[in-house]
C-alpha cells in the first residue's frame, strides 16, 4: 500500500498541519488506514478520500458562494483584555456591514454575553447536550450581530472531550456560507480546548498587554501553535497600552523572538490604549464602541477593524 508522508498529504489537501490532524482525529473510525499505528505516514487511497471530503465541504457552500472567514482572538494569560477586543472588533465590524457571528468558546467560562449585555436563554451547553437545535442558542447582539454563548459555570463544558470540540469545530465551520465573519473568543491558556479552536480558523488574532507575563504568554501560545504545524496568519493587538510607542516594543519583542525561534511571521494589527471608557461600558454591559464611540480606544479600535478588513474576503 503506497503511503506519504502528513506533511505531503495536507499540501495535498491544501490545508496546514493543524488543520490535517483536525480531519484525521474527526475521520479515524470512517476511513480504512487513518488509525494506522505509522503516525507520519498515510495511505494514498486514505487521503484521497480525505481530498473528496474537503472538495465536498466547499461545495456544501454553494457554487460561487464566499465562504466567511474565521478568526480566532486567543491571548495565553487570561486578564488582558481579549474578550473585551473580540466584543468590540465584531460589534464594530457588524456595524460597517459585515455579517459577524461571535461564537464564545471559552468553554465554561464564557463571558462575552455580558459585555454585550445579552442573556441568552440556550448555549452550547444545551446544543451538546441535545436540548436545543443550533439556530435556538443563536441570539441577535450589539450592532446587528449574532452571538453564541458557550455558557458559563459549567464543568462539562470545561471538560468537553475531543468529540464535543470537534462536534463543535464542524458547527462553527456550517456557519460560513451564511455570513461575512466568525470571530472565536477562545479560553486562556494552551490546552486544546484552545488550540482546537485556533486550528479551524483562517487567522489568528493575539491580544497582549505590556506586561511581562501577558508577553510571556502570547509567545507561549504562538510558540504552542507553530509547533503544532499551524501555518496560518498570526496578527498581535496590543492591550491597555499609554503610548503607540509602548504598543510598538512590545510588537517588536515577540516579532523579533516568533521570527529568530519559530521562523513565522507576527503581523501587527494595532493598539488599543488604556482608556476608562471600557471600565464605564462594562458597568454599562455594551460595547465601548457603542456606548463611547467618540473615546479614544474606539478611534484605535477602528483602526484595528480597518487593519483587520484588509486581510477579509472582498465581499459580493
Amino acid at each position: 500500500m503506497e503511503r506519504i508522508t502528513t506533511t505531503e498529504a495536507a499540501s495535498r489537501l491544501g490545508i496546514d498541519q493543524a488543520g490535517l490532524t483536525r480531519l484525521l482525529r474527526q475521520h479515524k473510525n470512517s476511513i480504512p488506514g487513518l488509525d494506522s499505528e505509522e503516525k507520519d505516514l498515510l495511505p494514498v487511497e486514505a487521503v484521497d478520500q480525505l481530498a473528496q471530503l474537503v472538495r465536498n465541504q466547499g461545495k456544501a457552500g454553494g457554487a460561487g458562494k464566499q465562504l466567511a472567514s474565521v478568526i480566532a482572538v486567543t491571548s495565553g494569560k487570561g486578564g488582558v483584555g481579549k474578550t473585551s477586543a473580540s466584543v468590540n472588533i465584531a460589534t464594530e465590524l457588524s456595524l460597517r456591514g459585515h455579517r459577524t457571528v461571535l461564537v464564545d468558546v471559552d468553554l465554561g467560562l464564557a463571558n462575552a454575553h455580558i459585555l454585550a449585555g445579552k442573556a441568552p436563554g440556550k448555549t452550547l451547553f444545551d446544543w451538546l447536550g441535545g436540548r436545543a437545535e443550533f439556530g435556538e442558542i443563536v441570539v441577535d447582539g450589539p450592532g446587528g450581530m449574532k452571538m453564541i454563548s458557550g455558557g458559563s459555570g459549567v464543568k462539562e463544558l470545561a471538560n468537553l472531550d475531543e468529540k464535543g470540540r470537534i462536534k463543535l469545530v464542524d458547527a462553527i465551520l456550517a456557519l460560513r456560507p451564511h455570513c461575512d465573519v466568525v470571530i472565536l473568543d477562545t479560553g486562556a491558556g494552551i490546552g486544546s480546548g484552545v488550540t482546537d479552536f485556533v486550528a479551524a480558523a483562517d487567522h489568528t488574532l493575539v491580544v497582549t498587554t505590556s506586561n511581562f507575563a501577558a508577553i510571556a504568554d502570547a509567545y507561549g501560545i504562538v510558540k504552542v501553535l507553530v509547533q503544532g504545524g499551524y501555518r496560518k496568519p498570526l496578527h498581535l493587538i496590543v492591550n491597555r497600552v499609554r503610548s503607540p510607542e509602548e504598543a510598538e516594543q512590545v510588537f517588536k519583542k515577540l516579532q523579533g523572538c516568533t521570527q529568530r525561534f519559530l521562523n513565522h511571521e507576527l503581523n501587527w494589527l494595532g493598539l488599543l490604549p488604556e482608556d476608562h471608557s471600557v471600565e464605564g461600558a462594562v458597568l454599562q454591559r455594551t460595547p465601548f464602541c457603542e456606548a463611547y464611540p467618540a473615546s479614544v480606544v474606539t478611534k484605535y479600535l477602528k483602526k484595528v477593524v480597518s487593519a483587520l478588513e484588509r486581510y477579509l474576503p472582498k465581499r459580493s
